[in-house]
């Protein structure tokens, strides 16, 4: 029996399956989540995201009518249209009333959102058989590794500093200066993966490629919000998926081990490791509202006060927003227009697109929620559940972060995965496989 988790040849032919569909997944992938924006590749991304908007967009709307005139019927998936044509539109209509920047101005500067559309092509992709979800899981394991390895030699051999005008770049005094901030979600989704494969085969090597991607994003990548985030996936894997005793149990051996590790290093390195606390004791400063005196944090906490009081004297900005400006319209007279609201989470989206467009863009969570219901056979396999898990990281990390709308494409692609499960499960029960059948690969 065919189904999309079947290897296929597709058009490739052997022996160059595996590495021209996985080649061309991940180049697909790039451009979708526009991984590429938070590398030291940015440049030569820029050379060809026009061309990838014009083609993406054409065959948005081509695969939109063959839904609407050939198979006559929509389902949760093509919600993703509702955000590549509302929230732009939404975006480009608020900065145009707040501060008159142009409407087309405003539609560029959230082209980001017409991106969306290789979700769509993978789909298709999907359902004619040319790749599966084996192919598509190996080319985000092989990003995973690509980006690591490539962030190791960023870190060993370049300096941070001559990228300081980049967004991949930030400054915190407490983290030593100018670091590096790529886009590590592909590591991170490799952390919880591994974790789960290590549950389930006990293959000890998969604990410690889980240890070596949590290494990263602890020591190197220094992000308090993606490591929290991506251990509350993991502890949620545990509680649900395992049992009490044993989450206790590997959660006790986890931070006893985590805690001695740290101990020796405050022995041969004090300094180093006290930065470490110092970071994690200004989270909950700043939840019970007091000083850090992090430069970084505290110029988050500038930025949310200066929206605060923007919206004070401009109700309806929080309904619909005020917009995204562009690099050309940032006006040093209106600090409003100088926020990068990525930086600080929900705060921008609601300031960006309002209370009416943050819920447009957080119901796609809904998607994932609806197809989960149809997945029955498959609940149990390491890829939907490294999937379903990884969606938590999405969305805690999305509260102090702005991926959610700065880079739409990394949560739509583990929505993705969740609906080509829910395919599969409604392609065997018109070939009527018995629910009795499990499977846990």
């Amino acid at each position: 029996m065919s189904t999309m988790l079947t290897p296929e040849k597709g058009i490739f032919k052997e022996p160059h399956t595996v590495w021209g569909k996985t080649w061309m997944l991940v180049m697909i992938i790039l451009f979708t989540t526009r991984l590429l924006t938070r590398t030291t590749l940015v440049d030569y991304y820029m050379i060809f995201e026009g061309f990838w908007y014009m083609f993406i967009f054409a065959f948005s709307i081509v695969y939109l009518l063959y839904v609407l005139l050939d198979r006559y019927s929509v389902d949760e998936m093509n919600y993703y249209y509702v955000l590549m044509l509302t929230l732009p539109i939404l975006s480009a209509f608020a900065a145009n009333l707040a501060e008159g920047q142009s409407i087309p101005g405003g539609i560029i500067a959230q082209r980001h959102w017409f991106g969306l559309g290789g979700i769509f092509l993978i789909i298709y992709m999907l359902r004619t058989n040319f790749v599966t979800i084996k192919d598509f899981f190996r080319a985000i394991e092989w990003l995973g590794w690509l980006t690591l390895f490539m962030y190791l030699y960023c870190y060993v051999f370049l300096d941070a500093q001559a990228y300081k005008d980049y967004s991949f770049v930030g400054y915190s005094d407490l983290k030593g200066g100018y670091r590096f901030r790529f886009g590590v979600d592909f590591i991170a989704y490799l952390a919880l993966y591994y974790t789960i494969k290590y549950i389930v085969y006990r293959d000890k090597m998969n604990i410690l490629y889980s240890v070596i991607m949590l290494a990263y994003l602890f020591f190197l990548h220094q992000g308090r919000i993606v490591m929290v985030s991506i251990l509350g996936g993991i502890f949620l894997y545990y509680l649900i998926e395992v049992s009490w005793k044993k989450t206790f149990v590997y959660m006790t051996v986890a931070g006893s081990v985590f805690l001695l590790l740290m101990t020796m290093l405050s022995l041969i390195f004090p300094e180093f490791v006290g930065r470490y606390v110092e970071q994690y004791v200004n989270v909950v400063l700043v939840f019970t509202g007091q000083e850090t005196g992090e430069g970084s944090v505290d110029a988050r906490l500038e930025e949310i006060a200066i929206v605060f009081l923007y919206m004070a004297n401009y109700q309806i900005g929080w309904w619909i927003g005020v917009g995204k400006f562009g690099a050309d319209y940032a006006d040093p007279s209106e600090p409003i227009t100088q926020i990068a609201p990525g930086d600080i989470g929900i705060i921008g989206s609601v300031m960006t697109y309002g209370i009416i467009g943050t819920v447009i863009m957080y119901s796609q969570f809904f998607i994932a929620f609806r197809s989960l219901l149809f997945v029955r056979r498959y609940k149990k396999d390491i890829y939907f559940l490294a999937a379903k898990y990884f969606l938590f990281y999405c969305f805690a990390a999305s509260i102090a972060k702005g991926n959610l709308f700065s880079q739409p494409g990394l949560t739509a692609m583990f929505i993705l995965i969740i609906y080509a499960f829910k395919l599969i499960e409604v392609q065997m029960d018109r070939q009527g496989v018995p629910l009795t059948m499990i499977y846990n690969k």
